[in-house]
C-alpha cells in the first residue's frame, strides 16, 4: 500500500478535525457552482438514493426534502449535518467531489480527478525513466 504524501501547510492552514462547518461551507460552494436550484438538488439526490438504495433520512421521511436539505447547508446550524451515506449521493448530484476532500484534507490527504491521477502516473514514469537511465550511465562509466 502505498504511504499518503503530506500535503505542506503554511503558518495559518492548520487543519482541523471537527470538519462540521467547513463541510457546510463547501456544499454551498458546490451547491451555487454547480448550476441547479436547491430542489433540483434534492430531486436528484432522492432519485440517486432511490437507485442505489441509499436511505438518506432518518425516520418516517422516506425522501429528502428541501427543509432537511437545507439544514444540511446552514453553517449555523452545527447539530444538523449531511450523513455520511448521503456523501457520495451528494457528491453524484452536484457533480463534484469537494466534500470528500474537505474530510481527506485534515489528514494530509488529497482527492485527485482522473486528469490529475494520469499526470501522477505520468510523473511517476517519468521518475521511473530517470533512474533507469542513472542506472544505464553508471554501468556505461565502468564498462
Amino acid at each position: 500500500m502505498n504511504k499518503p504524501i503530506p500535503i505542506q501547510l503554511g503558518l495559518f492552514d492548520q487543519p482541523t478535525l471537527n470538519v462540521i462547518r467547513p463541510i457546510k461551507q463547501v456544499m454551498n460552494t458546490d451547491v451555487r457552482e454547480c448550476g441547479l436550484s436547491r430542489e433540483q438538488i434534492v430531486d436528484r439526490m432522492n432519485d440517486l438514493a432511490a437507485r442505489y438504495g441509499v436511505c438518506l433520512v432518518n425516520g418516517n421521511c422516506k425522501r429528502l426534502t428541501v427543509e432537511t436539505f437545507e439544514k444540511w447547508l446552514n453553517p449555523n446550524e452545527l447539530n444538523r449535518s449531511i450523513p455520511l451515506k448521503a456523501l457520495p449521493v451528494f457528491c453524484a448530484a452536484v457533480n463534484r467531489c469537494s466534500v470528500i476532500d474537505v474530510l481527506a484534507h485534515p489528514l494530509g490527504l488529497r482527492i485527485v480527478d482522473d486528469r490529475e491521477q494520469k499526470l501522477l502516473s505520468w510523473a511517476k514514469a517519468k521518475m521511473d525513466i530517470k533512474e533507469k537511465n542513472r542506472i544505464v550511465r553508471r554501468i556505461e562509466s565502468e564498462l
